[in-house]
């Protein structure tokens, strides 16, 4: 599961701070500190802060572990188009027509170019053309005559738009142009709440169904419920598996067969100079990427988390917040290597989860017993791809499968050159216009930071892993909750880390200012239900999973404890605590009640609870929100630039090491992505 980076726009100082700030008070000193004069802030693209991170640490690996971090970055950037193609139909089409405009610009009106340019960012942040918080289709400044004038003025200058000659370009526009210009054309991403006479697979616009209802998929047997399209062919409801097929041809290739077998080329590459562990859960994720068979995914998983190598890599079909049925895995690839130093603080942290599942609010037969340490690290990233690069998360926990979890264990990392490049780049505006009175602005100022990295820790490290689900289930939870399983895990995850705010380990730990920490946390817990509105400047639905359960979470202790209240002063609406003790109490009664849901499978219990607390927001408070935001410049999410990771060979031309290069130019590194993977752009 991820924690996003940009849940309030100043939500993380330094991830490299979050257990030495929460617990001793004060930052460590670094070896290497990000140097004042770096630039974080690269553009603004509508919503969106465009911010460079920066890879400090990546000359201190061994060659050989530049090496592994080079083809693991390799294989992650093959699999993007995936994302892309998930996100919509049209999806790589699209891209290729911006593209080849972009790079053949000669003789294009300079005003159609940048509407274009603008455009072509958004869809690159986005893989598409939907704004991925408030799930809704952004459509362009230029014209369609704007743009069919572009276009063919780029054909004409070499561009590949996969169009032999002018008529073909035509007939490609013309079938795109609904797509591009007309809004209410399959107008949002991911539908959990359908309009009247549709069901959430027909309104969501994504591309992981084709020509099929709800009622058509869940009568289907399906076996690759993580990896595969569910699409009608003659009149026959399929699944289009994801997989490259075997080279024995004994399993045959599937969707996305050409490019998987991209990702596994580089990742056999990279296998040859990892450490033995490493190299080992390398090759069984090759295998299910051949394959295809959940089988393999949990051998690949389960030796993933065993694994302690310095570099290390997610990749595959994991998180399913994309589909509406919480089932089908997006595609991601984050390449990373541990901080040793800062990693210890969380190792500590980890080594109590036995400690806080104990003395959690649920029922007894929810509890695990004799749990597994998770796996806690402090990461700097090297490069990130598909749903997790341009945005990014801050923190992830892995691997979603409960079974998994329960005997296993899992893996969590805190992504520390992203948050600080993201608190470079952004600040504390946030936290200024939103909070209720001047006490609560003094305490932001000062606990805010520590407070919010602490709460992250806590949500990966000790959330997402925690309970056990009844033995009455026959499956994963996720398979009964539906389309509100992924709601109900982020909030549950946020509320057993908002639940002990307050226990006396974490002073005995060493946490200082336990009390303070405890009221900014609670304080931004408020205020992030009226920032989060900001992100849906249309209609009067809450989209995003995460979004949706702080939503339910603020307005559930506001009706049912009364510890938070909405006040006007100057005009402006705030929502402020008004009883942390109570605030405490109502915590811990929806934590007890969300994972008793959880473990139970219990579907029309969280129906209940998110449509009630989750999904409708106030439009008036909206609309105050979003002027307030624009006043102060503060956008909605940051995308990030990843670093470019070059090899470097010796005489022979054999790849024996690796370097890292930060551009701060965003269309380069897209477009480096594009000519990657894919083969339709020019060389440099």
């Amino acid at each position: 599961m991820h924690n996003p980076l940009n849940r309030t726009i100043s939500q993380v100082l330094s991830a490299v701070a979050i257990l030495a700030m929460a617990f001793f008070g004060a930052a460590p000193v670094l070896a290497q500190q990000p140097a004042a004069e770096r630039r974080y802030l690269i553009e603004q693209v509508g919503p969106y802060a465009v911010v460079q991170y920066y890879v400090d640490g990546f000359e201190k690996l061994t060659p050989e572990q530049r090496v592994v971090a080079y083809y693991l970055a390799e294989a992650g950037i093959a699999g993007d188009p995936i994302y892309y193609d998930q996100i919509s139909r049209y999806g790589l089409e699209l891209k290729q027509l911006l593209e080849g405009i972009w790079t053949h610009p000669q003789g294009i009106d300079a005003a159609a170019l940048e509407k274009i340019h603008r455009y072509t960012k958004l869809f690159w942040v986005n893989h598409g053309n939907y704004h991925l918080d408030s799930s809704r289709k952004f459509v362009p400044e230029f014209t369609p005559a704007e743009l069919r004038t572009a276009a063919q003025r780029a054909l004409k200058n070499g561009a590949n738009f996969g169009a032999k000659d002018s008529k073909a370009l035509e007939a490609k526009l013309k079938r795109l142009d609904q797509p591009i210009f007309d809004p209410n054309y399959r107008p949002a991403l991911t539908v959990k709440i359908p309009p009247a006479g549709q069901d959430i697979v027909t309104a969501s616009g994504n591309n992981l169904y084709e020509n099929v209802t709800l009622a058509e998929v869940e009568k289907v047997q399906g076996t690759h419920g993580l990896n595969s399209r569910v699409a009608k062919r003659g009149g026959k409801v399929i699944e289009e598996v994801w997989r490259a097929g075997t080279p024995d041809r004994k399993v045959a290739p599937g969707r996305y067969a050409a490019t998987i077998r991209r990702i596994v080329a580089n990742l056999e590459k990279a296998t040859e100079v990892a450490e033995p562990e490493q190299a080992d859960a390398l090759r069984k994720l090759i295998r299910f990427y051949q394959t295809g068979e959940k089988s393999d995914w949990y051998t690949y998983n389960i030796a993933w988390v065993k694994a302690a190598s310095t570099v290390d890599a997610i990749n595959g079909f994991i998180e399913q917040y994309l589909d509406p049925r919480s089932e089908k895995g997006a595609y991601e690839s984050v390449v990373s290597f541990v901080d040793f130093e800062q990693t210890k603080l969380m190792r500590d942290f980890a080594a109590h989860a036995q400690y806080f599942e104990s003395r959690a609010p649920w029922r007894e037969e929810f509890k695990k017993q004799n749990v597994q340490p998770p796996v806690a690290n402090v990461v700097t990233v090297v490069s990130e791809a598909g749903e997790t690069g341009p945005l990014s998360p801050a923190g992830i926990n892995l691997p979603n499968e409960q079974d998994i979890r329960q005997k296993y264990g899992t893996k969590s990392v805190l992504l520390f050159n992203v948050s600080a490049a993201f608190a470079g780049a952004t600040g504390e505006k946030a936290a200024e216009e939103f909070s209720a009175g001047e006490e609560e602005k003094a305490r932001a100022r000062k606990y805010r930071p520590r407070a919010r990295n602490l709460l992250v820790a806590m949500h990966e490290v000790l959330g997402h892993g925690s309970g056990k689900v009844s033995e009455k289930l026959s499956g994963d939870p996720r398979a009964y909750l539906k389309e509100y399983y992924s709601t109900l895990e982020e909030a549950r995850a946020d509320l057993v880390a908002l639940w002990n705010f307050t226990d006396p380990r974490l002073a005995a730990l060493g946490v200082a200012d336990q009390e303070e920490l405890m009221r900014a946390a609670y304080d931004a817990e408020a205020r992030q239900a009226l920032v989060i509105l900001n992100r849906y400047r249309q209609g009067d639905q809450v989209m995003e999973d995460h979004d949706r359960g702080t939503q339910m979470i603020v307005h559930y202790l506001m009706d049912r404890f009364g510890c938070i209240e909405a006040i006007t002063r100057e005009a402006n609406v705030y929502l402020r605590v008004t009883d942390y003790a109570k605030m405490h109490q109502g915590v811990g009664e929806l934590l007890a009640e969300l994972m008793r849901i959880k473990a139970e499978g219990d579907y029309n219990g969280i129906k209940k609870l998110i449509d009630t607390y989750g999904v409708k927001l106030n439009p008036a408070w909206r609309d105050q929100v979003v002027e307030r935001a624009t006043r102060i410049g503060l956008p909605t999410r940051a995308a990030f630039v990843s670093p470019l990771v070059e090899p470097v060979r010796d005489a022979d031309g054999k790849i024996v090491d690796a370097r890292v290069v930060h551009t701060q130019d965003f269309a380069a590194v897209m477009l480096t992505y594009s000519r990657k993977s894919l083969g339709y752009l020019p060389a440099r």
